[in-house]
């Protein structure tokens, strides 16, 4: 009893030293994305029941009135319903496209006139919007409270809008107007409503943010009656204070050595560049999954007070290469995980109109020292891999899937952590050096651990891997020779062909969302080279091109 005691003690005063540790991470844009905000289960809604008068996320306080008479609400709910096909009233707290931003589960809507309001001035850009299910049917359809928009011939200027003010110690600051459908074009085949998340700046400028005590939402519609509005007011929101496109200069994230963040702030995640790392926090418990980040390189100590370590520090930036690594490194917590970009439409230019090129990226794969070690060692949790004998055939993988917008799966690759299924023991091994994940073009890529080790609750093998993140310069568009390649023909279906001024030294093709999706190193003295694209999604795309006289890149189209 004794020694457990003093075992004890020993493993809290480590603990305490590691807690010690934690750095202040700079946010240079805090989201709210809602998905750290507690619901139940799955397809259900808090509209303010509990009582609380607000839904609060960083100094953000999102209001609501709940009648508990009448079980009626105003201002905002929180909701993951899934339910895109059911009309009417009952089905009020869905959003039409059927999930959050990227397939997220928790979204918030808006009921009637409402706010937000903000505990100190801070700088808001904007955030994603869209109809709830209960608004889109009534727009289309009509019901026996609201008119169908267009009438039965179509041509009805009808719209749904909702007015955004922007409000600074009273004053309005900035305002702006989002029509969730219009049907006010001479052409019927413009008229829409809107089915998707849309992103709406507050202020009508993505380059800077507005410093704002609060947000008013207003709605206006041409559907009304003596008593006001007829059309249902809702709107639903995600991703607060969130970017729309990549028009951000790379920062390089600074951490004082042997330091980590794992989300203690409860910021809910953090941005790098144009990424998105979501991050749970648990101050109950002082746990936390997700992403951190950290500066920390123990390989020596084991178990999971050393969870924050990597087995293996970052690669450096090679000076003649344009690709810079993070001199820290990402730590996962669970078996399963995500980075995502901006909810990029791949199909729309318009969207995409920058000022500044998408920063390409790619992520590096290795162990973290808890899960590295209890894997050579074995602990009271997991098992020693190999076993006594070392002929166990165990392995501990993580796939790692490129998604679309759509939440369809474009490509997987798998990544061993470790793996003891030869057949000779002495080719068994654990990763620790770094190793490139192949990603393709997509909105959102996901992270899924699996291993041989398995118990009654799941995984034995502790659900940890450590991420680098290298990032390309960013250039200005009117950095680049925009005229001095060509590319034909364009839209291309099979071959991109590629024509410049002087000879080709290498040829990258990348997404919008700034992923590399095809490189090629050109050895031949040629300055025409012909590139398959056949395997390419149908969308717009990049191509940069590195010749004798510099660097060009230009746009096409893949059908």
């Amino acid at each position: 009893m004794k020694k457990l005691i003093l075992n004890l003690i020993t493993f809290l005063l480590i603990l305490t030293n590691h807690l010690n540790s934690f750095g202040q991470f700079n946010h240079p844009r805090v989201y709210s994305t809602f998905d750290n905000l507690s619901l139940i289960q799955s397809d259900t809604f808090n509209n303010g029941a509990d009582i609380n008068g607000k839904f609060f996320h960083f100094g953000r306080n999102w209001i609501n009135e709940y009648n508990s008479e009448w079980d009626s609400w105003t201002g905002w709910a929180l909701s993951n319903m899934t339910d895109t096909i059911t009309p009417g009233y009952g089905n009020q707290f869905s959003a039409i496209p059927g999930h959050g931003v990227s397939h997220t589960a928790n979204y918030m809507v808006g009921y009637g006139n409402t706010y937000i309001k903000l505990d100190r001035p801070s700088p808001i850009s904007g955030a994603y919007f869209t109809n709830s299910t209960y608004t889109y049917y009534d727009l289309l359809e009509g019901s026996s409270f609201s008119k169908k928009f267009g009438g039965e011939s179509g041509n009805d200027p009808d719209f749904l809008s909702v007015h955004i003010y922007s409000y600074l110690a009273g004053n309005i600051m900035d305002s702006t107007e989002f029509f969730l459908a219009d049907f006010r074009f001479d052409d019927q085949s413009s008229d829409y409503i809107i089915d998707d998340w849309v992103y709406v700046d507050f202020n009508n400028d993505q380059s800077q943010d507005s410093k704002i005590d609060s947000i008013a939402f207003v709605f206006e519609s041409s559907d009304t009656n003596s008593f006001g509005i007829r059309t249902p007011t809702y709107l639903c929101m995600d991703d607060f204070n969130a970017i729309s496109t990549a028009q951000i200069i790379p920062e390089k994230i600074i951490m004082n050595p042997d330091t980590f963040y794992n989300g203690q702030d409860q910021a809910g995640g953090f941005s790098v560049s144009h990424l998105f790392f979501p991050n749970t926090y648990n101050a109950t418990f002082e746990s936390w999954s997700g992403w951190s980040v950290s500066s920390i390189y123990d390989t020596v100590s084991p178990g999971y007070t050393n969870q924050y370590a990597a087995f293996q520090e970052p690669l450096v930036s090679i000076p003649e290469s344009t690709w810079n690594f993070e001199q820290v490194h990402f730590v996962n917590s669970g078996i399963t995980n995500s980075i995502r970009s901006p909810y990029f439409d791949d199909e729309e230019e318009s969207i995409f109109g920058l000022v500044q090129l998408p920063v390409p990226v790619r992520f590096y794969i290795t162990n973290a020292t808890y899960a590295a070690l209890d894997m050579r060692y074995g602990s009271g949790f997991s098992k020693k891999f190999g076993g006594e004998s070392g002929d166990d055939p165990d392995y501990f993988r993580l796939l790692i899937k490129s998604i679309s917008s759509s939440n369809h799966i474009l490509h997987t690759d798998t990544i061993y952590l470790a793996d003891y299924r030869f057949e000779e023991n002495s080719k068994d091994y654990i990763l620790k050096d770094w190793q490139m994940a192949d990603i393709v073009s997509c909105d959102r890529v996901d992270f899924e651990l699996q291993s041989s080790d398995i118990g009654t609750w799941g995984i034995n093998t502790p659900a940890y891997f450590c991420l680098s993140l290298a990032q390309q310069e960013l250039m200005s568009v009117e950095d680049y020779a925009i005229s001095s390649i060509q590319l034909y023909p364009n839209p291309t279906q099979q071959t991109l062909n590629i024509q410049a001024h002087s000879n080709i030294q290498r040829i990258e093709l990348f997404s919008l969302s700034g992923l590399i999706i095809q490189e090629m190193n050109c050895t031949t003295v040629s300055s025409f080279y012909k590139m398959d694209v056949s395997n390419l999604n149908r969308g717009l795309y990049y191509a940069r091109v590195y010749t004798n006289d510099g660097m060009s890149v230009s746009k096409f189209m893949k059908q």
